[in-house]
């Protein structure tokens, strides 16, 4: 059970990124505002996952990395 959190966060990451890379690279339109809520929902689970957690590793603090990232260039787009 201790890989649940990690797999949840990782399969919600892969997915926002989808989203942002079909924003970027195609004519698929997205709500900024759906993308950046799902963002900020990101950021609060791996916040507290990183918080909660004693076993934190590399993979909580990239993907708050990366997705904060994600959300700045795509504010700044």
């Amino acid at each position: 059970m201790k890989n649940t959190v990690r797999l949840s966060l990782a399969t919600y990451f892969i997915i926002l990124s989808i989203l942002y890379l079909s924003v970027q690279y195609t004519n698929f339109e997205m709500r900024s505002a759906i993308f950046i809520i799902a963002s900020l929902v990101l950021i609060i689970m791996t916040s507290f996952t990183i918080k909660f957690r004693k076993d934190s590793d590399t993979m909580e603090w990239i993907i708050l990395l990366l997705t904060i990232i994600m959300m700045v260039s795509f504010l700044l787009k």
